[in-house]
Formats: C-alpha cells, sequence, structure tokens
C-alpha cells in the first residue's frame, strides 16, 4: 500500500480518509476513492456557492432563493461549478491553478467515467487494482490542495471552511464579478453555465 500524503492544509478535511487509509478492510480503497471524491465536489460546490453569496444586491430570501435553485440543479456537476467560477473570476482555471490544471484535471476526467458505476457497487470493466485506485485518491488530493491554494489567494476562501454563507456575508468580495443581480438571473447565468460546451 503506498503512503498516503495528506497536505498540512488539508490534515482536518482528510482525518478520516487517513483513518481508512491504515484499516486492514478489504474495501479501504474504494471506501477512501467514495469519500475523497465526495470531498471534491463538495469543495467545488462550496467555492461555488461562496463567490455567488458574496453579491451585495442579494438580501436574506434572495439568498436562500439562490441556495434552493442550486439545491435542485441535478445537472451541476463540478464541471459546471469550476465553469461558474471561471465566469466569476474572469479568469480560466489552468490560468488560477496553473501546471496542476494540466497535469490533474485529465486524471479527473479519466476518474469521473467510472466515479458513477464505483459509488453504485457495479464493475467499472476497466480492471481496477489497488493501486489504480491509491493513484487516483493521491491525484483528487492534489487536486483539492491546489484548488484550496487558489481559493485562498484570489478569494479569501479555500473550499474547505464550513459555514459557507455566513463566511460569504462576512468577507468581502475579491477579484470577482457578479453577472446577475436577481435570482433570476442567476438562474438564467446558471443554465448558461451548464450549457457551455469544453467545461474546465
Amino acid at each position: 500500500m503506498h503512503t498516503l500524503i495528506i497536505p498540512p492544509t488539508l490534515a482536518a478535511e482528510f482525518a478520516t480518509v487517513q483513518a481508512l487509509w491504515q484499516l486492514e478492510a478489504k474495501t479501504r480503497r474504494v471506501d477512501a476513492f467514495i469519500l475523497t471524491w465526495v470531498k471534491f465536489e463538495k469543495q467545488a460546490r462550496r467555492l461555488f456557492s461562496f463567490l455567488i453569496l458574496q453579491n451585495q444586491a442579494f438580501d436574506e430570501p434572495a439568498r436562500e432563493a439562490v441556495m434552493a435553485a442550486i439545491g435542485a440543479d441535478r445537472n451541476l456537476d463540478p464541471r459546471v461549478m469550476l465553469a461558474g467560477i471561471e465566469s466569476l473570476a474572469g479568469q480560466t482555471m489552468e490560468h488560477l491553478m496553473g501546471p496542476a490544471h494540466a497535469r490533474l484535471r485529465p486524471q479527473l476526467r479519466r476518474i469521473q467515467g467510472y466515479r458513477n458505476k464505483i459509488f453504485h457497487g457495479q464493475l467499472t470493466g476497466q480492471r481496477l487494482g489497488s493501486a489504480r485506485l491509491e493513484a487516483d485518491v493521491a491525484q483528487m488530493i492534489e487536486w483539492i490542495a491546489a484548488l484550496a491554494d487558489v481559493g485562498a489567494r484570489e478569494f479569501g476562501y479555500d473550499g474547505l471552511e464550513r459555514n459557507t454563507g455566513r463566511l460569504a456575508r462576512l468577507r468581502p468580495p475579491q477579484n470577482i464579478h457578479h453577472p446577475f443581480q436577481t435570482p433570476a438571473e442567476f438562474s438564467t447565468w446558471l443554465e448558461r453555465i451548464a450549457a457551455r460546451p469544453g467545461r474546465p
């Protein structure tokens, strides 16, 4: 079994994954894979939501309406959320993340190709061995660490801290532009982002 390296900035968030990694259970690699993917999606959603909720045109009912729209959107996968972050920041993920994006994004696309089957206990048809799953977990963690660095540097939020809505109200927006001023305009913007080809 490979040693799982957790960056210090992710130590608290990944304590459960680290604990799974040390077990002798036969399913520990699949379990670690599933939990790490959930954390990957959660970080993207938190950062996406944080930037949206920083819109100073939104009062509390508007924030609640926007969060309800995000929660109800079944097509809001990490690719859409990353595209939304790009739109709000006016910069591509390639620019924001630098070399880490070129190295890791193709791996995440590959992993997403069989993520659903693993989540539902189905055969992937790809004969994924333990070494492959271990490498996948490590690459997802690298991505999460890189995005956390970008978020902290560019937006003042790493996507890992809890209480996203409260933090969005407390921290002033930085390096973002909101192309929507009402929940209805937000929904239109989100539909356009979700339909955009070539998601990051």
